[in-house]
């Protein structure tokens, strides 16, 4: 089930947020995370907030950079509870310039992000009230291409600080 991505991998813990982590041949960075940040749209649900994770990604050489066209996130709270993020906020305007990550890392025609350039990734998430101080964001991507067989991901864990 691992191989065909039916079951989340067990994430490898990233030494410290700020701190560039190579996964699958691509750099990735938490920049840090904005809570109810808005901007003109619609507050979420009550009981609920908007929690955006901000990273930069730096796509590698080669097949790690098509590997990233298949990126998946998460955000995961002490209780072990966990959301996918949303596209509800990924038109507010202070997100232009940023990769859309609705069908993975991609750029606007869906092709891979150009290689060793520095793009902005804002992960955006609806979580309740008691989970907003304890997450941690997960990153996968394939090991392999699915021409090659199972894609077996692999995946990185960023704490909030």
């Amino acid at each position: 089930m691992l191989d065909q991505g039916a079951m989340t991998p067990e994430p490898v813990a990233v030494a410290g947020p700020e701190e560039p982590t190579e996964l699958v041949g691509s750099s990735w960075e938490l920049r840090g995370t904005l809570v109810d940040e808005l901007n003109g749209s619609a507050p979420p649900p009550e009981g609920t907030h908007l929690v955006d994770a901000v990273f930069k990604l730096t796509p590698g050489e080669g097949a790690s950079r098509k590997r990233l066209t298949d990126c998946k996130f998460r955000a995961v709270d002490d209780q072990g509870r966990w959301w996918r993020p949303t596209t509800s906020y990924s038109m507010r305007p202070d997100l232009e310039g940023t990769v859309s990550v609705a069908y993975g890392c991609t750029d606007d025609n869906g092709k891979p992000l150009p290689a060793g350039e520095d793009v902005g990734v804002v992960l955006s998430f609806v979580v309740p009230d008691d989970a907003v101080d304890s997450l941690a964001f997960e990153i996968a991507v394939p090991t392999k291409a699915p021409a090659k067989g199972d894609p077996v991901p692999r995946s990185l864990r960023f704490e909030q600080e």
